[in-house]
């Protein structure tokens, strides 16, 4: 899944979904959420992928990360949760 602009508050709730919907579809075994073009994301968006993640161990699958620019990977490096995250080189 490829991510563009902003991820905050407003639009958290509809990310959250969205990657929910697909981590539950049944031909789904790994999912990857690109970040080559989001410059922005908050707190809300990174409890997001927090839930997202805990969802994925329930479920048996994995979620990786791929393109993270500046801003996300300070905000996961620095609250220590980029280590709970695999990490694509998917293009």
């Amino acid at each position: 899944m490829k991510l563009s602009g902003r991820i905050n508050i407003d639009s958290s709730p509809d990310l959250r979904l969205l990657l929910l919907r697909m981590l539950t579809a049944s031909h789904c075994r790994v999912l990857i959420v690109d970040f080559c073009e989001v410059a922005y994301i908050d707190t809300s968006g990174i409890a997001v992928l927090v839930q997202i993640l805990k969802s994925a161990k329930q479920l048996g699958k994995n979620l990786q990360l791929s393109g993270l620019r500046e801003r996300p990977r300070y905000l996961l490096a620095s609250s220590g949760l980029l280590r709970l995250f695999d990490e694509s080189d998917h293009k």
